[in-house]
């Protein structure tokens, strides 16, 4: 009895890299999408923090503003202007 080896027609190796080749490609599309998507919300993230800062700027140049605008002082001022008195006291009444 002959006992031969069965021989190897070598599809299974090409397949075998094949496959391989293709876990790789996509491992490296894969790589390639995650770092753009980090860069792009890196750059969200700046602009974001950006625009939050020149809002934050802007909210305390407004109050700075009101608080000048609606202090005491200039409403006075104002009142002077336009040649407003202050009220008189209230009258009491005698009679009681």
């Amino acid at each position: 009895m002959d006992h031969r080896e069965p021989k190897s027609t070598g599809k299974l190796p090409l397949l075998a890299y094949f496959l391989l080749f293709c876990y790789i490609c996509i491992a490296f599309v894969t790589a390639w999408f995650s770092s753009d998507q980090n860069r792009i919300a890196l750059q969200i993230r700046e602009d974001v923090k950006n625009q939050k800062n020149q809002l934050t700027n802007e909210i305390r140049r407004l109050q700075l503003e009101e608080a000048r605008l609606t202090s005491a002082e200039r409403i006075h001022a104002f009142a002077r202007e336009l040649q407003m008195v202050p009220p008189s006291p209230p009258v009491r009444d005698l009679e009681e």
